[in-house]
């Protein structure tokens, strides 16, 4: 669809979960295979990231009309800034340590996550036209479901291919895969940047006419 904002929502969802979705894949395996946790201490060791993400994505619903795409920038930010700190931990604390130690990291990660999907979802679909709702809405879930499948398929392989090249070094293979994501992220970091910086642009020329037409207005009145 030629709807403004809509393929550029769609590219930035479909890059995120590229990179989003297949980071759990990739924990469970560094944390259960590599280090010996148990199921539930490898669930509890990120479950600061789903913390933040559930208290975010509830705010950033009521932020989203005031605060546009300003909001993902934002949100994505955070989720680099979480995940960045998240691999140097991985590579730096001992393994004993490490279910703390994420946690501060990943709730950034988790607090800026749930500034993106939903808050981009709006964004994309807010100039929709109604008859156009349920294809453009179905097509944005598939290109999210397309990134995801990717990437939990993506990133787990590298996640393996790093692990035989090192000699079963698991810290640095979840911290090249960690990176895989990260690199994703940052992508659609900059497609968000982008848009605001279109959106902007837009708002100052709309500006522009209307002081035009003011001014040509009060001149012939």
């Amino acid at each position: 669809t030629s709807t403004r904002g809509y393929a550029t929502g769609a590219a930035l969802g479909t890059v995120y979960f590229l990179g989003f979705s297949g980071i759990w894949l990739v924990f469970a395996l560094f944390l259960q295979s590599g280090l010996g946790y148990t199921p539930l201490q490898s669930g509890l060791s990120v479950t600061a990231f789903a913390l933040g993400s559930a208290v975010s994505a509830a705010v950033g619903g009521r932020l989203v009309e005031r605060f546009g795409r300003r909001l993902t920038v934002i949100g994505l930010a955070g989720v680099l800034t979480g995940l960045v700190v998240t691999i140097a931990v991985v590579l730096l604390v001992p393994a004993g340590a490490l279910m703390w130690a994420m946690g501060p990291s990943l709730l950034i990660a988790g607090i800026g996550g749930g500034l993106v999907i939903s808050p981009n979802i709006t964004l994309t679909l807010r100039e929709v036209p109604v008859r156009m709702a349920g294809s453009a809405g179905g097509a944005l879930q598939t290109g999210q479901r397309v990134g995801a499948a990717i990437g939990t398929a993506a990133l787990p392989g590298v996640f393996y291919l790093v692990l035989g090249a090192t000699g079963q070094d698991f810290p640095v293979a979840a911290a090249v895969a960690l990176s895989c994501a990260v690199l994703s992220v940052t992508a659609a970091f900059v497609i968000a940047v982008l848009d605001l910086r279109h959106e902007r642009s837009m708002a100052r020329r709309r500006c522009s006419e209307e002081e035009t037409h003011s001014f040509d207005h009060a001149a012939h009145g």
